[in-house]
């Protein structure tokens, strides 16, 4: 027996230990009754498989018997060069050690032949890998005519830490994100005679984003383009007591109500938006986000609206909901910009096409602004 006896205990051993089956047993639970398989190989050489229960032998359909015969093949290269140099060999014993706990370890001992006759302490580092996922350290120690190997086996839990860490590794170059904006709404080149003012924190905004972030240059690039769906909410809650009306040659027009006093009067509507945007995204020296800018042209369709009032008459509260297009423009289109550092970013988004059709209601441009988040 040579040094590859060693070897290929330890790696047969490690193998059976920390790559077992769910269910399997270990050395140390292997006491009760077993079934051995022997498959014999058309050059006459034979595999024994000990086994305990049948999950084991189906475990082994995982297993890449291909690269553990080519680690072991190496091996074999390795120890017969060494024979070819040194021919005094002796028997000795070894111990094989699996694991880390010292109070409490398996042990299997074999029968080797060593080189190796002046007492001093040598050692030896071998790493193994099984499959991509599995790695087992081997390190041979000699003292004074002994040998010591400590096999270190990953657990289940190392080894699923190695496949999520290779996962989040994997460079993929266009990601899908999703965030969500929150901010406020308010009207631009209005003329002020026919368009009332907004009350600024019942003209709200929000956008649910789903965002494809690809980047172009590869993995160090600083830049990217975004794009993606967005659906937005806007309100429009107005000031003065301000409501919106519809005429007899169905104009939408701005009244304001003199008889009755609303507590609530506000227009809101839907819409799917497509934006296209370049933007910079920064490092810091830590790995995280740094700094982002980023601005670009978007698109959209009109889903859907309506009007909303409350109001006091005879001590009751009362409420209207009028569904209703108003005239609102259908397509819409503008710029939207997006400027952050680190894990806060505000966003703008402007309206270049009026937010009423042509001839069928009062000039106004919407600007929306807030906060972005999960970004």
């Amino acid at each position: 027996m040579k040094r590859i006896l060693l070897l290929v205990t330890a790696i047969i051993m490690a193998a059976a230990t920390g790559v077992s089956a769910k269910g399997g047993l270990t050395i140390g639970e292997r006491l009760g009754e077993q079934d051995t398989i022997v498959v014999k190989m058309a050059n006459g050489a034979k595999m024994v498989l000990y086994l305990q229960n049948i999950e084991q032998l189906k475990a082994f359909e995982n297993y890449s018997l291909d690269s553990l015969m080519r680690v072991l093949n190496k091996y074999v290269d390795q120890v017969d060069t060494m024979d070819a140099v040194n021919k005094d060999l002796k028997s000795q014993q070894t111990t094989v050690t699996f694991g880390k706990d010292d109070n409490n370890p398996e042990t299997v001992t074999i029968t080797v032949q060593e080189t190796g006759q002046d007492g001093k302490v040598s050692k030896e580092k071998h790493e193994i890998r099984i499959n991509k996922n599995i790695k087992i350290d081997v390190e041979i120690e000699e003292k004074d005519g002994n040998t010591r190997v400590d096999v270190n086996v990953p657990s289940k839990a190392e080894r699923d830490s190695v496949r999520t860490k290779e996962k989040k590794d994997r460079y993929k170059p266009t990601k899908f994100n999703f965030d969500l904006d929150l901010g406020l709404n308010n009207f631009v080149n209005q003329d002020n005679q026919q368009v009332p003012d907004l009350k600024p924190l019942g003209s709200r905004y929000v956008s649910l984003n789903w965002h494809l972030n690809s980047q172009i240059g590869g993995r160090k690039s600083p830049f990217y383009l975004v794009s993606g769906l967005e659906f937005a909410f806007n309100n429009y809650m107005f000031d003065r007591n301000y409501i919106i009306e519809e005429d007899i040659n169905d104009v939408t027009f701005f009244r304001r109500e003199t008889e009755i006093s609303y507590d609530k009067a506000k227009l809101t509507h839907s819409s799917v938006n497509v934006p296209l945007m370049p933007m910079l995204k920064f490092k810091r020296q830590n790995g995280k986000e740094g700094f982002k800018i980023g601005a670009g042209p978007f698109a959209g369709y009109r889903l859907g609206a309506h009007s909303k009032f409350k109001f006091e008459d005879a001590g009751r509260t009362q409420k209207e909901k009028v569904r209703s297009s108003y005239n609102l423009s259908d397509f819409q289109y503008g710029l939207t910009g997006v400027i952050g550092y680190g894990n806060l970013d505000l966003f703008v988004k402007y309206n270049m096409n009026d937010l009423f059709k042509e001839n069928r209601g009062p000039d106004a441009n919407v600007i929306s602004f807030g906060l972005r988040l999960f970004n």
